[in-house]
C-alpha cells in the first residue's frame, strides 16, 4: 500500500493536463536577435531611475516582477547588473536595495511607451467575467507603470453583421496605440486586419484574420474534461456551450467530440444567453430518456443557470447529475457543493498579455499563446458504480 502522500501525488499527476501539450504552448515569446529578457528589464529599470519613479530605495523583487511582467530570476539578474554598474547598492539582508545614483542624461522614453491600450468588448462591460476583470486590473496597473493607460470600450453592436461603419467611428473616437479584442466576431477581426491596426485577440482569432491571440486551449481542455468524467464512470455526457458563432465555442465542441472511449456517447446542448430560455433548453433534453449523467459548463454565467435549473427541478448535485466547469470564478468558492473546475492563474495570463502588447508596439513578431488551466477537484462529480477503464492523459 502506498503512503498517503504518495497516493495524493499520484492522484494529482493523473488530474493534470498532459505535459507534452503544456510544453508545446508554454514556450516564451520570440525576441529579436541579441535582445534578452534581462536587457529589456534593465532598460526599464534604468528608465524608472532616471525619471524619479524610484526614490531612495528599490522595490522588492516580487513587486518588480509583477510590475514589469518578468520572472523573479530575470529581475534578480537585472538588479545584479544595476549593482555592477553602480546604480544600486548590494542587498542588505531583508532591507530594500539603496539607490546610489541615477543617470544624469535626460530621460528618453522607451520605444514601447505610448498613450493608450484599448480593450474592445462585444459583451456589455457589466457581463465581463470576474476572472477577466482580475486580468484587466493587473494589466491596468502594469501599463500605468509603463506610462500607458487602459481604456475599456463597449461595443455590443459588434456581434451584428456589417459593423465597418461603426468601427470607423469608434476608432476615430478612441485612438489607441494598440487594441485588445475580446469576444469579437470574424467581421470585426477582419476589419482591424484590413486597417493594419496593431491588435491582439483575447480569445481565439479566426484563420481568415490570423491575428495574434491569447486564450485558453479550449479544444484540449474540453477533451480532457470528457476524459476525466469518463474516468469517473460517466458514459453519457453533455457539453453545454453558448449558442454563438465564436471560434472558441467551435474548438470546445471539437475537443469534446474527439474524445474516444467505449460506450462514450457525447451530447451538445446549445444554451441561449437568457437564463429562462437556457432552463427551457435543459428541460427539452430529457435526462431520463437520454441517460445523461454529467454536464460540462463552458461559461460562468451558464454555470449559474445550470445550478438554478437543477435546484428548480430538485435534481441533486452530484447524486443525480454531476457538474464540471471549464472556467473558475471567485464566486464558486461560495457554492455548495464545491464545483469541480479548471483554474488559470491570472498573474501568469497577465504577464503573457503584457509581453504581447510590448511586442506589438515594438513591431516584433508575436507568437500565439494558449493557456492550459489546472483542474481543481470539488465535490460536484459522483463516481458511478460501473468500473471505469484506465484513463490516461490526452495526447
Amino acid at each position: 500500500m502506498l503512503p498517503k502522500n504518495a497516493e495524493r501525488k499520484k492522484h494529482n499527476r493523473q488530474d493534470r493536463l498532459p505535459s507534452e501539450v503544456t510544453r508545446k504552448y508554454d514556450s516564451p515569446m520570440d525576441t529579436q536577435p541579441g535582445e534578452t529578457a534581462q536587457s529589456r528589464t534593465v532598460a526599464k529599470l534604468k528608465h524608472r531611475l532616471r525619471s524619479g519613479q524610484f526614490i531612495n530605495a528599490m522595490p522588492g523583487e516580487r513587486e518588480l516582477s509583477k510590475a514589469l511582467a518578468a520572472g523573479r530570476g530575470t529581475i534578480r539578474k537585472a538588479l545584479a547588473q544595476l549593482q555592477e554598474e553602480g546604480f544600486i547598492a548590494a542587498p542588505d539582508k531583508n532591507r530594500a536595495r539603496k539607490i546610489i545614483r541615477t543617470s544624469t542624461s535626460p530621460v528618453q522614453p522607451l520605444p514601447l511607451l505610448e498613450k493608450r491600450v484599448c480593450f474592445l468588448s462585444s459583451v456589455p462591460i457589466r457581463d465581463i467575467p470576474q476572472s477577466i476583470w482580475v486580468e484587466l486590473y493587473q494589466l491596468e496597473k502594469a501599463l500605468r507603470i509603463e506610462g500607458m493607460a487602459l481604456q475599456l470600450v463597449e461595443a455590443t453592436w459588434a456581434e451584428k453583421n456589417n459593423p465597418d461603419m461603426r468601427l470607423e467611428k469608434l476608432e476615430t473616437e478612441h485612438p489607441g496605440s494598440c487594441w485588445i479584442l475580446y469576444r469579437t466576431t470574424e467581421e470585426v477581426q477582419l476589419w482591424f486586419k484590413r486597417k493594419s491596426i496593431p491588435c491582439l485577440v483575447r480569445g481565439v482569432s479566426y484563420p481568415s484574420s490570423n491575428l495574434p491571440y491569447l486564450d485558453t486551449h479550449w479544444e484540449v481542455l474540453a477533451g480532457h474534461a470528457a476524459g476525466y468524467l469518463y474516468q469517473k464512470g460517466h458514459r453519457r455526457i453533455a457539453l453545454c456551450i453558448p449558442d454563438s458563432k465564436l471560434r472558441g465555442n467551435r474548438l470546445m465542441e471539437q475537443g469534446f467530440l474527439s474524445f474516444q472511449g467505449e460506450h462514450y456517447t457525447p451530447y451538445v446542448i446549445r444554451m441561449p444567453s437568457d437564463a429562462i430560455k437556457a432552463a427551457q433548453e435543459l428541460n427539452r433534453i430529457d435526462l431520463a430518456d437520454t441517460g445523461i449523467t454529467a454536464l460540462i459548463s463552458t461559461r460562468s454565467r451558464m454555470l449559474i443557470s445550470i445550478i438554478s435549473w437543477a435546484a428548480t427541478m430538485a435534481k441533486s448535485i452530484p447524486e443525480e447529475i454531476s457538474l464540471l466547469s471549464l472556467v473558475h470564478e471567485p464566486y464558486l468558492n461560495h457554492v455548495t457543493p464545491p464545483i469541480t473546475s479548471y483554474r488559470s492563474p491570472a498573474e501568469k495570463t497577465t504577464r503573457r498579455l503584457i509581453r504581447m502588447i510590448e511586442a506589438l508596439l515594438e513591431h516584433r513578431r508575436i507568437s500565439n499563446s494558449l493557456i492550459l488551466p489546472e483542474l481543481c477537484p470539488g465535490q460536484s462529480i459522483s463516481t458511478l458504480n460501473s468500473p471505469p477503464p484506465a484513463f490516461e492523459s490526452i495526447k
